[in-house]
């Protein structure tokens, strides 16, 4: 147990090994469980003590992170899935719906993350356990607060995310150009190898396709309401 949480570095999992593959089909089918027995919690008793056992999950995986980047840092330098995280635990925490339709729809850093993790430790130690535990909270958040607190999204919703992600880009990019330091959104460099392609043609270019990448997810999230929606 001592070895578990001890602070050494260990060897991070490859991409797509079977140890990798086992974590995205566990994390799918946690979000389909939710999405299809969500529902049968709503106006129950005890539903809030499943909420507040979110809520505690996501205060053990990413008590460090507030400890080191917010205690530590600027609220700034919050990573979009910092925000979506923050955002959704106090939205769906309080069962605040106009907060929820904000930040339901940077849910989507949590699915890039599953695929392409940047994490230096094993799964042996517990510094990874909680870099997965609290990415996979994002979407357990976003779909509870759908399916069992039926909280309605819209595309003036998706409208709205948008426009303040922008504004919240804007700040944070200037903090970034003008004082350098941690670029949490990726504004400055490319968070996989594949899109440095973009940044070698020009910044401009490659920060043109960031926000196109950004707007295209967001609608991705979007997506399943609509169809759902549609069926009723």
């Amino acid at each position: 147990m001592h070895d578990f949480f001890y602070g050494d570095l260990t060897e991070s999992i490859p991409w797509f090994s079977l140890t990798h593959i086992l974590l995205l089909v566990g994390f799918f089918i946690s979000l389909v469980l939710i999405w299809i027995f969500g529902p049968k919690l709503k106006n129950k008793k005890w539903e809030k003590w499943v909420r507040y056992l979110l809520v505690v999950l996501v205060f053990i995986f990413e008590w460090k992170v507030v400890e080191n980047r917010i205690l530590n840092g600027s609220i700034f330098r919050l990573p979009l899935c910092g925000i979506a995280l923050y955002g959704l635990t106090y939205s769906v925490f309080l069962k605040k719906e106009k907060v929820f339709k904000i930040f339901y729809f940077y849910a989507f850093g949590t699915i890039l993350t599953y695929f392409f993790f940047d994490t230096l430790w094993g799964l042996d130690r517990w510094g990874a356990w909680t870099y997965f535990g609290a990415h996979a909270s994002i979407g357990w958040l976003a779909v509870y607060g759908y399916r069992v607190l039926g909280f309605k999204l819209t595309r003036k919703d998706l409208y709205n995310s948008m426009v303040f992600l922008a504004g919240y880009a804007l700040i944070s990019g200037y903090a970034t150009y003008k004082y350098g330091g941690s670029d949490e959104l990726f504004l400055k460099n490319p968070p996989v190898d594949f899109l440095n392609v973009f940044q070698e043609i020009h910044q401009v270019v490659y920060v043109l396709v960031i926000i196109i990448l950004a707007i295209m997810l967001m609608h991705l999230m979007y997506l399943p309401i609509y169809l759902n929606e549609r069926k009723r």
